[in-house]
């Protein structure tokens, strides 16, 4: 048993670096999402000129760390830049403070977005986002405009905060059709339509809004760190096998040893 012990322990102390390497994130992207946090803790505080240098000094480190490598697709770089610079802009604009905690928040979860492997920041507002939809279907069945008016602006506001991040994250023609019930909801042609058209419109525009935060839930694993953990599993069993074989094999030696004497 202490032989088993050790060849385990040993298997574990040589791999220990693979596993860390496969499982953490890059040490780049991990200081860039910091930085991101951090201009959007002082923004919720109100301190939206220190949050102003933080996101000048993102954008240092950005270059500094040559980070636009690591982006998979031109869109992920457009997404980055322009919620950054738009979080820059509001920062010293003359607008309310909820405005400005909304651009660092939008630029926040498209940092977020671009380099996690799974749930990302964005789909942890479904709530948010789905109740702000849920006042808009209850003011249509009661065909109050002002109302599903008022609850569509909220949506809207909601669903802006993680558009470019669900962008990033979702194939596009998922987010394609998102883009066209919202559209339809928008329009003033969705008040032409009958009671029960208007039901399979918004029932409609739930499914596919739904869809977007469920292929975020399922989690995949780092194909990498799949194949360290199968590599990993495939040693500790040779090794023990081995270990096993050879204990086997000594006490048939020794019981062959003893024959003679008995």
């Amino acid at each position: 048993m202490k032989r088993i012990g050790l060849a385990m322990l040993l298997s574990f102390i040589f791999l220990w670096p693979a596993l860390v390497g496969a499982a953490g994130r890059p040490s780049g992207w991990e200081q860039l999402d910091d930085i991101s946090d951090e201009a959007l803790r002082l923004g919720k505080n109100e301190r939206f000129a220190e949050a102003k240098e933080v996101l000048l000094y993102f954008s240092e480190r950005f270059f500094a760390l040559e980070a636009k490598k690591r982006l998979k697709t031109a869109d992920e770089l457009r997404a980055v830049t322009v919620t950054h610079e738009h979080a820059v802009k509001t920062m010293t604009a003359p607008i309310p403070d909820e405005d400005k905690v909304a651009a660092l928040t939008q630029f926040r979860l498209v940092v977020d977005a671009v380099h996690s492997t799974y749930q990302p920041l964005w789909s942890e507002m479904e709530p948010a986002v789905m109740e702000a939809f849920a006042v808009m279907e209850q003011a249509a069945e009661r065909g109050e405009r002002k109302a599903y008016a008022a609850a569509l602006r909220r949506f809207m506001d909601r669903y802006a905060l993680i558009e470019p991040s669900v962008k990033i994250d979702v194939p596009p023609e998922e987010a394609k059709k998102v883009d066209h019930d919202l559209e339809v909801l928008q329009g003033a042609s969705f008040w032409r339509l009958g009671q029960s058209e208007q039901r399979e419109q918004l029932a409609a525009a739930r499914r596919n809004i739904e869809a977007l935060f469920d292929g975020v839930k399922k989690d995949e694993a780092d194909p990498s760190l799949i194949w360290v953990m199968i590599s990993t599993g495939g040693m500790i069993v040779l090794t023990l096998t081995y270990v096993g074989w050879r204990k086997y094999r000594g006490e048939k030696e020794a019981k062959r040893a003893r024959q003679p004497e008995e």
